[in-house]
């Protein structure tokens, strides 16, 4: 049986099975190694062993926008300078760390993070052409079922020239339940996910970390900082540790389901855009355990197999195993 759920921020329904009980087991899923024994991050990385991360362009002008109110074919014949914008870039670490990074070394960690927060913070800086809007999305991707190009330990940055359907939904339920409630959506989240414990996988000084009630994806996790601010970018250098640390600790409670395939990606404020009151940038981690069935694809409505509440339960259980 499907339990119907609404996420209280987009909108969004998921279908949750809540019937059946399953092992844990019956989700592990070991992450593919990209194929190939070659690795041009190697390559190019010093000599020497430290921890230092390399900022490495991979494209400029990386998307290309088609605007349906005009021509197509017209568009299409632009040249690629005209008509595209945005970049691809990527955080690597030194050479010959091809580990996960919830195993990488603290402060290999700490300056990916340090990293992504300078690089979003010179891209956010860049002028924008007029009616030109900006979105840098993170992304870290473990394995090959997750997208990953590279067993190199590694951060993605895509400048988008656009505001993503998500994150635009996102901005729009922060603002609807600021007017309607005065207060902070993900505040309000994090604080009842903690009081209730139910789906709270842990909480730290600065963070809480939960299963959403109405999660898309099997083992789908929500990185909340407890502190209410709009973008990532604003973080210092003590509030990035702080950072590591949890998104070390949740990353290591996927032990549970073996060595799993995922996708942890940012989710903050635009560049430029003051948003201040009305959106908390948070972190995603969804593991990549199932192929995407007919239903999904025909109607948009996730089915997730395994409750949220199960899944918390699970985690906690391999927090406790690690701990011992």
């Amino acid at each position: 049986m499907f339990e119907l759920r609404r996420d209280p921020i987009t909108g969004w329904w998921s279908a949750i099975v809540t019937d059946r009980s399953f092992e844990h087991s019956s989700f592990a899923v070991e992450a593919l190694p990209v194929e190939g024994s070659h690795c041009r991050h190697c390559d190019e990385a010093p000599t020497e062993d430290d921890d230092r991360v390399r900022r490495v362009t991979l494209r400029t002008d990386a998307f290309h926008r088609i605007d349906p109110a005009k021509d197509q074919a017209a568009q299409m014949a632009m040249s690629e300078v005209q008509a595209s914008s945005g970049s691809w870039e990527i955080l690597v670490g030194p050479r010959g760390h091809h580990e996960s990074l919830a195993e990488a070394r603290p402060q290999l960690a700490v300056n990916l993070l340090r990293g992504l927060r300078d690089t979003m913070r010179e891209i956010g800086e860049q002028p924008l052409a007029e009616g030109e809007q900006r979105y840098v999305q993170a992304v870290q991707s473990y394995g090959r079922q997750a997208g990953s190009r590279s067993q190199h330990l590694n951060l993605e940055l895509y400048a988008i020239p656009q505001i993503p359907h998500w994150v635009a939904e996102e901005i729009g339920g922060g603002a609807r339940h600021m007017i309607s409630r005065r207060a902070c959506v993900w505040c309000g989240l994090a604080k009842a996910e903690e009081e209730a414990g139910e789906r709270l996988i842990f909480a730290d000084e600065a963070f809480v970390v939960f299963a959403p009630a109405a999660a898309r994806s099997a083992f789908e996790l929500m990185i909340v900082p407890r502190e209410h601010a709009a973008d990532f970018t604003s973080l210092d250098d003590d509030a990035i540790a702080a950072c590591r640390a949890t998104v070390q600790r949740a990353l290591l409670t996927l032990g549970a389901l073996g060595d799993p395939p995922y996708n942890l990606f940012l989710h903050t404020a635009p560049a430029g855009e003051r948003l201040d009151q009305t959106f908390h940038w948070h972190w995603e981690l969804h593991p990549r355990l199932r192929v995407i069935a007919g239903l999904e694809r025909a109607t948009a409505l996730a089915v997730n197999p395994a409750a949220p509440e199960y899944a918390a339960e699970v985690l906690r259980s391999q927090l406790h195993r690690s701990a011992g």
